[in-house]
């Protein structure tokens, strides 16, 4: 259970005075050395805009109102420098947040979960849901070219992947979000599931439904 008590450990820091709010004093970091794309359209980051969130270090430390990037193609978060350099932080960053201004929500990324796939302990994921058994996504970026017909130039441009997995018992998998894995999942609530994808009319494709879904399933 040493994964999903780290993962509660952060999700549960909800008092904003937890976090310091002038991180720079004692937060150093390396220069960005930027790799340019410019033959492929599209952002390696989850967002080009800068977005105010919160930052849990390895040692303990936290901060908040600090100017994030994730960038999802090297899977390395950037901060914004008070001298308005683009900063890689010196010491790892074990979980953050990313807050949206419009819906006053935040998206929490972590790492330090099990190896699986062609994902490490440095691999960030997005908490769709924290409980007995939790729910992540792994958002990523791949490169795709293509060439429109009878032209010879090729096209490059980033796309967007995502795969989602589940901790259980200490045990970490990819898995995809259906009926039927999700029944595998909670064995015996099989008619209450059901009965709860009727009622609420889930969408397994979104994670806000998912999110809903397993919150629901956990305690019953």
């Amino acid at each position: 259970m040493k994964f999903l008590f780290l993962l509660l450990t952060f999700i549960s820091l909800k008092s904003y005075s937890q976090y310091a709010l002038s991180p720079f004093a004692d937060v150093q970091g390396t220069l960005l050395r930027e790799i340019k794309y410019e033959d492929v359209k599209g952002s390696p980051y989850l967002s080009d805009n800068w977005t105010l969130g919160k930052v849990t270090t390895k040692s303990g430390k936290h901060y908040a109102d600090v100017p994030l990037k994730y960038n999802v193609m090297d899977d390395k978060l950037i901060f914004k420098h008070d001298n308005g350099n683009p900063m890689y932080f010196v010491e790892p960053v074990t979980a953050f947040e990313l807050n949206n201004i419009i819906s006053g929500t935040s998206a929490k990324f972590v790492n330090g979960l099990p190896g699986t796939d062609h994902y490490n302990a440095s691999s960030y994921y997005e908490v769709i849901f924290s409980g007995q058994v939790s729910l992540f996504k792994k958002i990523g970026k791949v490169i795709t070219e293509s060439k429109e017909y009878g032209s010879a130039i090729t096209n490059k441009s980033f796309n967007t992947t995502s795969n989602y997995f589940v901790l259980s018992d200490d045990k970490f998998s990819k898995i995809t979000p259906n009926k039927k894995t999700i029944s595998i999942l909670f064995p015996s609530k099989e008619q209450q599931l059901n009965d709860y994808l009727k009622k609420e009319k889930i969408d397994l494709k979104n994670d806000d439904d998912l999110k809903k879904l397993f919150e629901y399933l956990n305690k019953i």
